[in-house]
């Protein structure tokens, strides 16, 4: 079973420019009309594996207009290889197929996907499946790996994501080409590690005051804080899909607003019982509900059954997701959820999935402002509380400090 699980390929869409430019430092080599070495983020290379097949689509572009907003055809994962600069790996492709002229869905990918795991967004799904039937009318023969589940029948299992390790450390048949030697033990347990939180903003105009992020390197048991800026829920989303270097060192990143509901109002904006993908099939649900109906159902549900808390709400000592009394955590539980289900393919959200992506984590300010200084405490005395914790104390720099005041 488990060598079956490996066989089995996902599918990616990537919007690959071509790049003109010979002064690039890493310019997208192509030949014959369909790219071969493609500079990604490492947060998309370290989910690839080998055999991973790729529909290639040509963002827009005034140079090249005749394969503009079109898909050039399909490619496969032949090699995965770490870039100079941490923040990318270089992704090895054969073409499998080529579309001639550049096939014309009408539709976009809204990002560069993953579209084939269990639960994926059903657009995604479809705009591959697209991709792959119009090759396929066109004469070209998938490998017997490559073949889609017939159409509602569920999408194949998928082994867990591998991460892009030294070649020493992999089986042969999956190495990775060109790695770069690692540092000694010792070096690497004298690197701080790197962690992200951040909260966000319930408000609907989305300040960029309304929502921080906050970087943390912990070092000697001692958390010192890096970063501390506003970025809006638009630009927090900005981060999470395309982070900056230290952001992608971070061991995880921790968000502070409710990934989930309790079960019966999970069921009522799903409409039925709570299947067995799970939370999936309500980040789904959430992505395609509109505001208006989502808060009109939950002051249905709260009028006839109050504001359930989940088991973690009882055991932190915190209120409600459904809950709108300053903080309106369950309009931070609205636009949170649809942000992290945006980058799926990108992180691993816990306890939902085991994968080895960078975790997301549901974080509670309010709990640990609670339990460290008092709900009622000023930002002064929650500032000393953190700074004198016997856990990994909080040393903030006099900017930090005035900003968090403030």
């Amino acid at each position: 079973m488990l060598a079956q699980q490996h066989r089995r390929r996902s599918r990616w869409i990537l919007r690959v420019q071509q790049w003109d430019e010979p002064r690039a430092p890493y310019p997208n080599l192509w030949h014959e009309g369909m790219p071969r070495h493609v500079l990604a983020f490492e947060s998309v290379v370290s989910r690839m594996r080998l055999g991973d097949l790729v529909a290639i689509y040509y963002p827009a572009s005034q140079r090249h207009p005749e394969r503009s907003r079109k898909f050039l055809g399909l490619c496969r994962v032949v090699g995965l290889r770490r870039a100079d600069d941490p923040r990318y790996g270089w992704v090895d492709l054969e073409a499998a197929h080529r579309f001639v002229p550049p096939l014309d869905l009408g539709r976009a990918p809204r990002r560069v996907v993953l579209c084939c795991d269990p639960g994926w967004p059903e657009g995604d799904v479809a705009l591959f499946r697209a991709v792959y039937e119009a090759a396929r009318e066109a004469g070209w023969s998938p490998l017997p790996e490559e073949a889609l589940p017939e159409e509602g029948g569920g999408e194949p299992a998928r082994a867990e994501p591998r991460v892009v390790q030294p070649s020493a450390e992999r089986p042969p048949a999956l190495a990775v080409r060109d790695a770069a030697p690692q540092p000694p033990e010792r070096a690497r347990e004298s690197e701080p590690e790197i962690f992200v939180g951040a909260a966000i903003s319930d408000d609907r105009r989305d300040p960029r005051n309304g929502t921080w992020l906050a970087v943390l390197s912990l070092t000697e048991g001692r958390l010192r804080v890096e970063r501390l800026e506003p970025t809006s829920r638009s630009g927090l989303h900005a981060l999470l899909r395309d982070p900056d270097a230290r952001l992608l060192q971070a061991r995880a990143i921790g968000l502070g607003f409710p990934f989930g509901f309790p079960l019966p109002f999970a069921e009522r904006l799903l409409g039925g019982a709570f299947p067995d993908e799970g939370w999936w099939a309500l980040a789904r649900r959430m992505e395609r509900l509109p505001l208006p109906d989502y808060l009109m159902r939950l002051q249905e549900f709260r009028e006839r059954e109050g504001s359930l808390k989940r088991f973690t709400d009882e055991r932190a000592g915190t209120p409600s997701p459904l809950s709108r009394d300053g903080p309106d955590l369950a309009a931070m539980a609205y636009h949170g959820i649809k942000l992290i289900a945006e980058e799926r393919s990108r992180y691993a959200v816990r306890p939902f999935e085991k994968a080895q992506a960078k975790p997301l984590l549901e974080v509670s300010p309010m709990a640990l402002r609670c339990r460290l200084a008092g709900e009622d405490a000023e930002a002064a005395a929650v500032l000393e509380a953190l700074a004198g914790t016997a856990v990994c104390p909080v040393q903030l720099e006099a900017a930090a400090r005035r900003a968090c005041a403030g």
